[in-house]
């Protein structure tokens, strides 16, 4: 009997409990809760040097919010707030901020008459826009290693701090009246963000870079003779070039070769401000070149060659051409047709454009060795129309059992091979080659013979992350293709990249382009 008793007990219990939750949906519409719900989705908008509104999702019941205001503050809410207000709307207007300020800002809903229901607090973080007082350096006050920072002088501002990289240069009073600082112990060839400071407000950003390393070079200017430089340099010396123009040409104003036979750097002193030099290079000794920051042309009165002819026999030290431009030859970029050997050869950050190609290949080695040949974060357009884009001939007799490495990353090719339908993209005969062709874009290739179509070629090349558009023979066999086409880039992606102004030279992708998305091509070019 207890047993049953306790059984009659506890069905009693569940049927309440399942007659009580049949209205349950009702009593949660009607529930009242103890506390009014924080506000949601705080956020500041339309902020300026001194104001913002400060914007949130009303909480319902709430008859009222309060919102305080931190400055200096990164959510952290300590101390004392600068200002409190008190509003019925679920947005307030705020002024009386200081420019160039950290601020945080936090709401709470409440009823008016019952402190019980005022709500937990919700934040926002927020920047006041900087009172500019900072001049960006123009090219008079940038040096190798040091920068001059200036700024404007205006009544009720000031400025206490500079922040160049990592250097942080507190402000003299002698400095703050003359409304300048010189910062030293930068480095050469580097890209520097600047900040301006009072106290922890921000006066201003800004970007420079450092001029090429001056120490030790020959600083040129157009009005010296600079193929007679480099034709009696010292081995090793560096040439560092003022921006103009410079020409080498002979007595009849023809222009020529400047012909070099030790090893030399030539750069550019400023990054934004380029020499341009009309003329070519030939190597007649077995030498190193760096060239940086440069312009070659060679559209005046040209007789007609490669930029870079290789003359001397024997072991080349290594060849580096970078942030250059090469435009405007009629043969080609470079023309190695000694036995020559050069451990590395490498282009990068560079633009490279309307060279014919018109007697030789765009890039041409016939008789020499490259170990590597690297062709990196660059823009080739317009150019080996009728040629191909990189030829290696089989040169493998003179150099037994070594390897080659060709590679081209990031590259953005425009019109380059879209002519007569005879020729390709790599066509490389030494024997132990190994060709990698990633992250590049490739616009207008009409040869029929796509990227190879020699058995000496790499069969097994490493290929990732390309993308095509209106190509023949790269990915698959199309109209006309050579039967003898060694592979394709079966995996490659086909999209219209949508250049912004391809004709003017403007690469620029359509932010919306699986190429930008993927980031191919050229890096310069994906905003």
């Amino acid at each position: 009997m207890k047993k049953l008793n306790r059984i009659t007990i506890m069905l009693g219990l569940v049927t309440l409990a399942l007659a009580s939750c049949g209205d349950a949906s009702e009593e949660i519409t009607d529930m009242i809760f103890n506390r009014n719900l924080s506000p949601l989705d705080v956020e500041a908008t339309n902020v300026t040097e001194t104001t913002t509104t400060l914007k949130w999702t009303p909480s319902s019941g709430a008859t009222g919010y309060i919102v305080e205001i931190f400055a200096n503050d990164s959510l952290s809410f300590e101390g004392s707030p600068q200002s409190t207000l008190t509003v019925e709307s679920p947005s307030v207007f705020v002024s009386g901020l200081q420019y160039g300020t950290k601020y945080s800002a936090r709401v709470q809903a409440i009823t008016d008459g019952n402190d019980s229901r005022t709500s937990k607090w919700s934040g926002v973080y927020f920047l006041t826009n900087a009172h500019k007082l900072l001049k960006t350096p123009v090219e008079a006050d940038i040096v190798d290693r040091s920068v001059t920072i200036s700024w404007k002088q205006e009544e009720g501002y000031d400025v206490t701090t500079i922040i160049v990289g990592d250097i942080t240069h507190e402000i003299t009073e002698e400095e703050k009246a003359a409304g300048k600082a010189v910062i030293d112990g930068l480095t050469p060839e580097t890209e520097y963000n600047v900040q301006l400071l009072n106290g922890y407000q921000d006066c201003g950003t800004c970007k420079f870079t450092t001029i090429a390393d001056l120490e030790g070079a020959t600083v040129v200017s157009p009005d010296d003779n600079l193929r007679s430089l480099l034709e009696n340099a010292e081995e090793g010396q560096v040439f560092a070039l003022k921006p103009g123009e410079y020409t080498f040409s002979n007595d009849d104003g023809e222009v020529i070769s400047a012909k070099i036979s030790k090893s030399v750097v030539i750069k550019g002193i400023y990054s934004t401000s380029r020499p341009v030099i009309y003329g070519r290079l030939q190597l007649d000794a077995p030498i190193s070149l760096t060239l940086s920051q440069t312009v070659w042309d060679g559209s005046q009165n040209n007789t007609g060659d490669q930029f870079i002819n290789f003359k001397g026999v024997g072991d080349y030290g290594d060849i580096s051409i970078s942030n250059t431009e090469v435009r405007n030859f009629v043969k080609g970029f470079f023309y190695l047709n000694v036995k020559g050997s050069i451990p590395n050869f490498t282009i990068s950050n560079c633009l490279i454009h309307h060279i014919t190609c018109d007697g030789g290949d765009l890039f041409d080695s016939r008789a020499g060795y490259i170990g590597n040949l690297t062709i990196e974060k660059s823009t080739v357009y317009e150019s080996a129309k009728s040629r191909d884009f990189i030829r290696y001939d089989d040169s493998s007799s003179s150099y037994p059992s070594l390897t080659t490495n060709v590679v081209v990353n990031n590259c953005t090719l425009y019109n380059v091979g879209n002519g007569e339908a005879n020729y390709r993209l790599l066509y490389v005969r030494f024997v132990e080659n190994k060709l990698t062709f990633t992250n590049n874009l490739v616009v207008n290739f009409n040869n029929k013979r796509g990227f190879t179509n020699q058995a000496k070629s790499d069969q097994s090349p490493t290929l990732s992350n390309n993308y095509y558009f209106n190509c023949q023979n790269l990915t698959s066999a199309g109209n006309g293709a050579d039967p003898t086409i060694s592979w394709f880039d079966t995996n490659g992606i086909i999209d219209d990249p949508k250049f912004a102004n391809p004709d003017n030279g403007d690469f620029t992708l359509n932010a919306d382009s699986k190429a930008a998305k993927g980031g191919a091509g050229d890096p310069r070019w994906i905003k």
